[in-house]
């Protein structure tokens, strides 16, 4: 089942300023994880309520993400650059 994807205002923000290229190869992603919401990153990192966010890899980006079952949403929470 696809799960709709919700991006946080900063991660909307974040997309504005990459070229068109960049941001539709981000969006794209975006609506794979929604395809397969049980994706699991490269690794994860724990939230301050204790949740584990994935952290996906992708180019030079690290997009963090996690996926809440019960409401059949896929949050993106923050997209940064990888080297950071």
């Amino acid at each position: 089942m696809e799960y709709e994807v919700y991006l946080r205002r900063e991660v909307f923000e974040f997309l504005r300023q990459r070229r068109n290229e960049e941001r539709d190869l981000l969006l794209t992603l975006f609506r794979s994880l929604g395809k397969d919401p049980y994706r699991r990153g490269d690794f994860a990192e724990m939230d301050g309520t204790g949740r584990a966010i994935e952290v996906l890899v992708f180019r030079r980006y690290a997009i963090l993400y996690w996926a809440d079952h019960a409401a059949k949403e896929l949050k993106v929470t923050e997209v940064r650059f990888a080297d950071r």
